[in-house]
């Protein structure tokens, strides 16, 4: 039997133009529909979306559930939620199949942080340190991971808004970077004096090395292209290692380090929102969290009878 359209290329369209997606969100929620397509015709020879019922799609979960991760479960439902939704709006379906599926429920946990001690030695170190080992044969690598790991404490950006930073983005006189963040949506990012002096080193040394890279963007490898998510994974995980700090962390542990190390000295929330990017404040009270943890720890060490 021939398959009948699946519509994903309008979903598709229609999470980047309507919805506004990131290219990474259209793609894995694509990828999450086009699993289910291969369950429904493979193995219960649905074709078509309006034979599409509710059991069908639990069944494909059911399936799915001791494989994958919680957070990954959610985050399927949440794709194959989103396509069954757009076909009603579109009235390619009458009845939605996915109406009453809910999310599982996921224990969330507090974000990983460096202590501002931490932070500090990472990137007051790693330059040095760095060179040290592995000398100045590698002083394009040194000075390009010591600005990314600059980047993610001093001014909290994503993985993918670092390498996504284009020379245009940054204002040094003025002290900013503008970020194009999830969703699309631009914002404008405090530079700290330590940035903007690794961002002026960096671009002498390409001046000085000659290194006349075709495109726009700042954070490079020595081809001139782009940095992948994993580059910048792995350069963070090194730096802890050449500093002499065995905590196993990610990018977006500095992240959080930015917004804790923020609140914990006085910041607002709405400010830290504003920085971090995100659309809604409660994703931001998670350092709230982090802060009170903080608190009852020194209650416990300091106060007799807390004992």
């Amino acid at each position: 039997m021939e398959n009948q359209p699946d519509y994903i290329e309008d979903f598709k369209n229609y999470l980047k133009l309507d919805k506004n997606y990131s290219i990474n969100t259209v793609i894995a929620y694509s990828s999450d529909v086009k699993e289910l397509f291969v369950y429904l015709r493979n193995i219960l020879k649905i074709n078509n979306v309006s034979e599409i019922a509710e059991i069908d799609i639990r069944g494909f979960l059911s399936k799915e559930y001791d494989k994958i991760k919680k957070t990954s479960l959610a985050r399927k439902i949440e794709s194959i939620k989103s396509y069954f939704n757009f076909l009603e709006k579109r009235h390619i379906i009458s009845q939605n199949p996915v109406f009453l599926l809910e999310l599982p429920k996921i224990e969330k946990k507090l974000p990983f942080f460096l202590t501002i001690n931490e932070a500090e030695f990472l990137l007051n170190n790693y330059y040095f340190l760095s060179s040290q080992k592995k000398g100045k044969k590698y002083e394009f690598e040194i000075l390009r991971n010591d600005l990314i790991l600059e980047f993610l404490y001093g001014s909290g950006l994503r993985v993918s808004e670092i390498i996504s930073v284009k020379y245009k983005d940054i204002e040094l006189k003025e002290g900013y970077v503008k970020v194009l963040g999830k969703g699309s949506k631009e914002r404008i990012i405090p530079l700290t004096f330590q940035t903007i002096d690794k961002i002026k080193k960096w671009k002498d040394y390409i001046a000085k090395a000659n290194l006349n890279f075709k495109n726009e963007f700042l954070i490079v490898n020595r081809k001139g292209n782009h940095l992948t998510r994993r580059t910048v994974h792995r350069i963070v995980h090194e730096s802890m290692i050449i500093t002499g700090q065995y905590k196993n962390i990610s990018p977006h542990s500095l992240r959080h380090s930015f917004a804790t190390h923020l609140l914990d000295n006085g910041a607002d929330l709405r400010s830290i929102q504003d920085m971090l990017g995100h659309s809604n404040l409660s994703t931001t009270e998670k350092y709230t969290h982090l802060s009170l943890k903080k608190l009852l720890d020194v209650y416990k060490q300091a106060h007799p009878h807390s004992k």
